[in-house]
């Protein structure tokens, strides 16, 4: 098999179709939002523009071709981007009201379950990276760009009930049980990554080749890439932990608790309202939530009694 040379673009119909539609899927939600009166938040639209950049990267540039043809450690960079950046980035750069308004929208929120999601990454991960299967997607390019797109949506499931791109739907959880979630989540490529690291030889005679030709020892290519893999998990629990501390500092809190004004029955004690765009908690800060002590009152004086 001959190899492209290792600063070549990669111009693979399966992984630029992919990266066409997700750029025509953010141009048409600024579409939608615009014709329901709602224009996008200009932090979601740098999200989108982050998420594109980091996919163009990962799918089109010199490092997809050194992922695919030479490095494994080059493989494990672009998986990091795949899986661990760019899904959350676009599911942030969605409008909320538009996701919970939609049918496909509703139907994620129903299909999307914690469990399934972390069982189907998991199995989708390390499926493709079973020998005789990854070196079929060294050996065929269109099944390594069909690999990479598979790795896309799953992550997306995946990065779905942590950050609740429609909100709080049927599968909802905290603050800690997402934390949980994606540190359990992340067990097995820890331990892949490991054993990847720790190894004596190269596990695909295909990379080792390749990395000979660019003067780089096989086997800490593999190491590197091991590292990689370990330090994934602890990127997207990082990432995971980001985006739960974004979503507590949005307009509409973490969970809505800010907007209990603490009972009282009146309109004495309500929360002053605070500007447009301002987070949540600085409502907060600008008075007491107690309710006034009512006013004393003082008995008329009455003439002494004889």
């Amino acid at each position: 098999m001959v190899r492209p040379a290792a600063t070549d673009l990669t111009v693979s119909p399966v992984l630029v179709s992919a990266l066409g539609l997700v750029v025509a899927a953010l141009c048409w939600r600024v579409v939608t939002s615009r014709r329901q009166g709602r224009p996008v938040v200009g932090w979601r639209n740098g999200a989108a523009l982050l998420a594109t950049v980091l996919l163009g990267v990962a799918y089109v540039s010199p490092l997809a071709t050194l992922a695919a043809h030479y490095l494994l450690t080059a493989h494990l960079v672009q998986v990091t981007l795949v899986m661990g950046f760019v899904p959350p980035l676009l599911l942030l750069a969605l409008d909320p009201a538009s996701v919970r308004g939609a049918r496909w929208g509703r139907a994620m929120e129903w299909a999307v379950h914690p469990v399934l999601a972390m069982l189907l990454v998991n199995v989708v991960f390390f499926g493709w990276h079973i020998r005789p299967i990854y070196q079929a997607c060294l050996l065929h390019p269109e099944l390594y760009a069909l690999q990479q797109v598979s790795l896309l949506v799953v992550s997306l499931g995946f990065w779905w009930p942590i950050v609740k791109p429609g909100g709080c739907g049927r599968w909802c959880m905290g603050s800690w049980g997402k934390l949980g979630y994606i540190l359990v989540a992340t067990v097995p490529q820890t331990f892949a990554g490991l054993l990847f690291a720790l190894a004596h030889r190269a596990f695909y005679a295909d990379y080792a080749d390749a990395a000979r030709s660019l003067g780089v020892n096989p086997l800490t290519d593999q190491q590197l890439a091991g590292a990689c893999m370990a330090v994934l998990s602890k990127l997207a629990l990082f990432a995971a932990f980001s985006v739960v501390l974004w979503r507590m500092l949005e307009p509409g809190g973490a969970e809505g608790d800010v907007d209990d004004d603490g009972g009282g029955g009146d309109d004495r004690d309500a929360p002053t309202p605070v500007r447009p765009g301002a987070p949540a908690w600085l409502g907060l800060l600008d008075g007491s939530r107690l309710r006034d002590e009512p006013p004393v009152r003082h008995r008329p004086a009455t003439a002494d009694r004889r």
